[in-house]
């Protein structure tokens, strides 16, 4: 295991411990965890993170990886098949392909999808957004920021798809990241890590 590896398994450890319901810190941990094939533990961080927030989509991919390469296939199963039907709700169609593509190589059922137009549909059916805005992290349907946070094809990304209230949320996230990963954003490589953290904890990945 590299030592990269091993700095950002105990950074994002550091991150979890202090902050037991950072959910970054415990995605983040288990994501790490699982490139350094310490299956069994990242078990344990990535469920703790959909815990925290069951719509994080990407969670469910890595845990189902984790459980298949830890020998428990059931899990495995269980997990990537709800995972599908989340990402596929969310309208995260990387995730849910890659899911997907777990499911069909150990020789599982596939669950039926769809589900993200059906709902899109309802919502302009009930007219809880006249715009069909929903927020690409928590899937609520109100809320949009009034304009992008920042300049750039990210901060107009973020501005089409994200909510006041996930925004805020990342704003304080966001510094803890800083804070653990003692980033200095006057340098492109920490900005460009700043950003993929941005981009995972609102999950805009295939947006």
């Amino acid at each position: 295991m590299s030592n990269d590896v091993e700095k950002r398994i105990q950074q994002f450890r550091n991150m979890a411990l202090s902050d037991p319901h950072n959910e970054l810190g415990h995605f983040s941990l288990g994501k790490a965890l699982v490139e350094a094939e310490r299956f069994g533990e990242a078990i344990e961080s990535l469920s703790r993170a959909i815990e925290l927030n069951p719509s994080l989509s990407k969670a469910y991919q890595f845990l189902g990886e984790a459980a298949s390469k830890a020998g428990d296939r059931t899990k495995a199963v269980e997990v990537l098949e709800r995972g599908v039907q989340v990402a596929d709700e969310q309208g995260d169609r990387m995730p849910r392909d890659a899911m997907i593509q777990l499911l069909k190589e150990m020789g599982a059922t596939v669950p039926s999808v769809g589900g993200a137009k059906a709902k899109e549909t309802q919502v302009k059916a009930g007219g809880e957004s006249s715009t069909g805005f929903r927020c690409a992290r928590c899937s609520g349907p109100s809320g949009q920021l009034e304009k992008p946070p920042f300049k750039g094809v990210l901060g107009a990304k973020i501005g089409a798809n994200i909510c006041k209230a996930c925004w805020r949320e990342w704003i304080g996230m966001g510094t803890k990241v800083i804070n653990e990963l003692g980033l200095q954003l006057n340098t492109p490589d920490a900005q460009a890590t700043y950003d993929q953290y941005m981009i995972e904890f609102l999950q805009l990945e295939d947006r």
